[in-house]
């Protein structure tokens, strides 16, 4: 016997629901239901699916077999709490950071909770296109993350089941290879600033050496795609570093420093930095820190 084709439904019409809803449709995904805040956001998007309607929450709870809560992580709990829901029917949340227990009412309705959180950046217009090959971090009861997991590899992602009490750990995490990059991204331009090159010029310098690292990382791991001065155990060069950011930059210096550190364990299990010599950088860059405080 065929298995039943589920229908999904989103709560929350934003750049994340954009992204999934348009992946499931173009995987054909039954999508019927869209609700928002604001009824213009929740129809903006139906027109963009077809077979979706724009509705009011309870609709998308009592319509469908999984509703997929896309609000932001401190609207969770206030929006399943204020639904009723079908028993046996899933209520999935897609943050990355909140725990199940956000969902108390859902199962206290006799429904199953889950979370469903795309490791991915959505672009303003919330394009599917990047789904392909990410994480989709999964958490709930057995039952209910094989149909998530067969909703992943719909958008061609790849499922990924977090231990309970584990997603926040994970989100975490995850903020040192997204928006943590952004950050250092930024510094990079800032540092560039001082040199009088514009922001759009350090930009189209700099992305190439990101995707280049990225892609030594990819090949060959962590550890193995480093490439820098302390892998090198290039202590003169360290110190040029620390001297012009303690002149030209003193609020960057901290930042360097603690990256610095974190990387001589890299360094070493590359192998092509010496234990002398990163005794001797990490002795430089804890002079550095001292000089400051004094």
């Amino acid at each position: 016997m065929p298995r039943k084709k589920i229908t999904l439904g989103f709560i929350g019409a934003g750049r994340v629901a954009t992204g999934l809803a348009s992946g499931f449709a173009r995987a054909g995904v039954n999508v019927v239901a869209i609700a928002s805040r604001r009824i213009a956001s929740a129809q903006r998007l139906a027109k963009r699916v077809r077979g979706a309607r724009a509705c009011a929450p309870q609709e998308v709870a009592d319509r469908t077999d999984i509703a997929l809560l896309t609000v932001p992580d401190d609207a969770i709990e206030a929006v399943a709490s204020s639904l009723r829901w079908r028993a046996g029917s899933a209520c999935v949340h897609c943050s990355g950071a909140a725990d199940l227990d956000v969902l108390r009412k859902a199962v206290a309705d006799g429904a199953l909770a889950g979370g469903f959180h795309p490791l991915h950046m959505f672009g303003e217009a919330g394009d599917p296109g990047g789904l392909a090959g990410c994480a989709i971090a999964l958490a709930g009861p057995d039952a209910l993350v094989q149909r998530l997991a067969r909703l992943a590899r719909a958008l061609d992602a790849k499922p990924l089941r977090l231990p309970e009490g584990g997603r926040a750990l994970y989100h975490a995490a995850a903020n040192f290879s997204g928006a943590f990059v952004i950050a250092l991204i930024q510094e990079a331009v800032a540092l560039w600033g001082k040199l009088g090159i514009a922001e759009a010029d350090a930009l189209a310098a700099l992305l190439p050496l990101l995707r280049g690292t990225a892609d030594n990382v990819e090949k060959l791991g962590a550890a193995g795609g480093l490439g820098s001065a302390i892998a090198r155990g290039d202590a003169g060069t360290i110190r040029r570093h620390l001297d012009v950011l303690a002149r030209e930059a003193p609020d960057s210096l901290e930042l360097y420093r603690i990256l610095s550190l974190r990387t001589i364990p890299l360094a070493l299990a590359k192998g092509t930095l010496e234990p002398a010599a990163a005794k001797e950088i990490s002795a430089l860059l804890e002079k550095s820190i001292l000089k400051r405080v004094d």
